[in-house]
């Protein structure tokens, strides 16, 4: 089991890691490809051949991501004996005579160094495996709200690295988790990667943190939507998506005056009720203004299929698994599994609610995406009355876009369509005609929309009442996507 070294030893491995290169870069230049072996792959051969020169690069990437047994002999010269012997003290490599072998898996992450299990654990069924850093914990750390915090909450940890990410814009965080494993692990990993102000507990829910509050709590729980609870950092006990129900509800007592929370889910949607309808029940109540970001939807035998491939690797227990998944499903009504990030701002006064399907390539600073997306609303709440609207000054956000298609014909490009595009965060467009793209480049913060709107009304040469309110329109819906902000004050 991982042992937590003294400070100063910590530090004198995660040097001998980063002067040896074990890093997000040289695994993509050695291997090829950051991926983990695997049966299903076939591709332990391949990453054996890149890793078989006798560099101390190699000699971690066999220990630490293929989870191959070294001899003795076969690291001579490479690693020094003082940081032998604190890889063997720290529980990171165990010897069995003059074999060493790794314990985890250590994975390079946003300049942080992450020990988790390795995959083998799924083979070998174990229950309270920790998992890496993999594609939803590194999505919802892209997703981060990265203000100053007082006091963050990483509820689920896993191996800590949303606390090792949010520990850098917060006085103090506490990591949760139900797994005692995975509490050990994120001590570690905080310790390996110099972090202090990282305390880790074990416990279920918010149990653990029951007299606290933050201004941000991260979660990544254990929302797979199946019949059974073999893996303790994927599966949970409740019906269907109660376990993620219960967290939107519980959450905004444990969250300050504009604080966040940020939380991956799936939920079901049942016959005769719109996917809509069962999640919005859930944010009803809260206290929060709430973003809903819908992305990836199922249907329940790809999502069994999907599932179960995750978590076995004995394929001859696939029919058994999938009729156990199916019936579930059939006898609960589930039609489809949506997957997607629910963010809430606990905020007093009349709160608001958007739940939408995304595009699924986001881009740039996401964290600033949810501050910025959030302050729109507040700044059309506070504009509901077109006078107040007509008084502020409109001006295109720097990522914003104007796109013109053009078609060959009659000896020359003929334009076919605008488009006006967001360029990063979520890639929204939206149709333009040119008359109207005209007016919004006059829309740079020098004037009013009021005046930008007569003047607009003027060249038009239409009727100024149904010109503003056109315009007025056009502009709420704008600011809503992001694509207008207000200008700075003088």
């Amino acid at each position: 089991m991982l042992k937590l070294l003294p400070q100063e030893e910590s530090l004198r491995l995660r040097t001998f890691f980063e002067d040896a290169g074990y890093a997000e870069a040289n695994l993509r230049r050695n291997l090829g490809a950051p991926e983990l072996p695997s049966r299903n792959l076939r591709n332990l051969p391949r990453l054996l051949d890149r890793t078989s020169s006798p560099t101390l690069v190699n000699v971690l990437l066999r220990w630490f991501w293929l989870h191959r047994t070294q001899t003795i002999a076969e690291i001579a010269g490479l690693i020094p004996d003082e940081i032998l012997a604190l890889l063997l003290k720290s529980g990171l490599l165990e010897a069995n005579g003059d074999e060493l072998a790794a314990s985890v898996m250590l994975l390079p992450f946003e300049g942080f160094l992450v020990a988790s299990d390795h995959p083998s654990a799924i083979e070998a069924q174990e229950a309270e495996m920790v998992l890496w850093p993999n594609p939803t914990s590194k999505f919802l750390a892209r997703f981060a709200v990265r203000r100053h915090s007082s006091a963050t909450l990483d509820l689920g940890t896993g191996s800590g690295i949303l606390s090792l990410g949010a520990a850098r814009h917060s006085d103090i965080v506490i990591a949760t988790d139900l797994n005692a494993r995975a509490v050990t692990f994120a001590q570690f990993n905080a310790r390996l990667n110099g972090i202090e102000n990282v305390e880790v507990v074990v416990g279920d829910c918010f149990a653990p943190v029951s007299d606290r509050r933050f201004d941000l709590i991260l979660s990544n729980p254990p929302f797979f939507i199946t019949p059974q609870t073999d893996y303790l950092f994927c599966e949970n006990s409740m019906e269907l998506d109660g376990l993620c129900r219960r967290l939107v509800k519980e959450a905004p007592t444990y969250l300050n005056e504009g604080g966040y929370m940020e939380m991956l889910c799936e939920w079901a949607q049942i016959s005769g009720q719109p996917w809509e309808e069962r999640i919005k029940e859930w944010l009803e109540g809260t206290g929060c203004d709430v973003w809903v970001m819908k992305g990836l939807t199922q249907d329940p035998a790809e999502y069994a299929q999907h599932r179960i491939r995750e978590v076995s690797q004995d394929s001859s227990r696939d029919s058994e698994l999938y009729d156990g998944y199916m019936n579930y499903y059939r006898q609960r009504g589930v039609e489809a599994i949506h997957d997607g990030l629910i963010v809430m701002r606990r905020r007093e006064g009349n709160n608001w609610i958007r739940i939408e399907e995304v595009p699924k390539t986001p881009t740039g600073e996401l964290g600033e995406l949810i501050l910025s997306t959030f302050a729109a609303h507040d700044l059309l709440q506070a504009m509901t009355e077109d006078e107040k609207l007509l008084a502020i000054r409109p001006q295109l956000a720097p990522n914003v876009r104007l796109e013109q298609i053009c078609k060959a014909g009659g000896s020359q490009w003929r334009a076919e369509s605008l488009t006006l595009r967001l360029i990063s965060g979520f890639p929204f467009h939206m149709a333009m005609q040119p008359l109207v793209a005209e007016f919004l480049a006059t829309c740079d913060g020098s004037q009013t929309a009021d005046e930008a709107i007569q003047a607009f009304a003027a060249t038009a040469g239409a009727p100024i009442e149904q010109v503003r309110r056109e315009c007025l329109m056009m502009i709420r819906k704008l600011i809503e996507r992001g694509f207008i902000v207000l200008a700075p004050e003088a």
